[in-house]
């Protein structure tokens, strides 16, 4: 959070999509889906998104006096951690596993970090996720909307909100790149699941496009959270947990004893 001085008073405006309201983040993505649609530029989203954060609704700051518009644009830097540059382009940031949306339209979803997520909710969300630069649009859409429907829990036969088919999907992503980036902290300890995704040299993974299907029935096979079907129905990072530890006692055993 930044502190701006606007108009003789001091407003306090987050400088991070982590920080947004559910309100904010909801004005965001519509901005950021007319900056897509290239019904704005840049510039204007700067203008209306800073307008909006210091409290003037949909109204524009430069309608101000003029010694007001000088003040905010001499400001108006504070925003600039929404952008994210790569090489030569520059895109708003959307990545973070914070749930900014923990209910939408009467529909309630998982907690920051998809807490609440069963790990066959997750393990299905991601297979989806991970198969979409195959779809065309119309099933990319389709994909989007499933992942909402299962991390929000709704029904079969209701309408997907639109930003929840492109907030789920984006919670979803932030959480597994943060999985595959380093070290999680969980319960206060450093843990580092991408053990878990590399290979211990031959066999499958469990991030390829069957390893899924089988670490479940070998989880299933411990015995620890039942069978198959009561495995999916457990809290995915209680199973995530269970599979770090089993590849860190499999690789600490490895180093111990070199040929096995």
């Amino acid at each position: 959070m930044e502190t701006i001085t606007t108009r003789g008073r001091s407003v306090k405006i987050p400088t991070h999509v982590s920080e947004l309201t559910p309100a904010q983040y909801e004005y965001y993505v519509f901005l950021a889906y007319a900056l897509g649609a290239g019904v704005i530029d840049g510039d204007y989203f700067r203008v209306r998104w800073l307008s909006f954060l210091i409290g003037l609704g949909k109204a524009d700051y430069t309608l101000l006096k003029e010694q007001h518009v000088e003040e905010l644009k001499a400001q108006a830097g504070a925003i600039e951690g929404f952008f994210v540059a790569e090489g030569d382009r520059v895109h708003l940031d959307f990545n973070t596993p914070v749930n900014l949306l923990p209910s939408y339209g009467g529909y309630q979803g998982p907690g920051d970090w998809l807490e609440g997520v069963t790990y066959g909710e997750f393990v299905e969300c991601l297979t989806i996720a991970e198969n979409l630069h195959q779809m065309d649009e119309q099933e990319v859409a389709e994909g989007y909307a499933h992942i909402a429907r299962r991390l929000y829990h709704i029904p079969d036969g209701e309408k997907v909100p639109d930003l929840l088919a492109f907030h789920a999907p984006t919670l979803l992503a932030s959480v597994w790149k943060a999985i595959l980036a380093g070290p999680v902290e969980i319960n206060g300890k450093k843990i580092d699941l991408r053990i878990i995704f590399r290979s211990s040299g031959g066999g499958k993974k469990p991030d390829d496009k069957t390893g899924w299907t089988g670490i479940t029935f070998e989880v299933a096979t411990a015995g620890l959270f039942g069978n198959v079907a009561e495995v999916e129905r457990t809290d995915m990072w209680a199973v995530l947990i269970y599979l770090y530890k089993c590849k860190f006692e499999y690789l600490n055993e490895k180093r111990n004893i070199p040929n096995k």
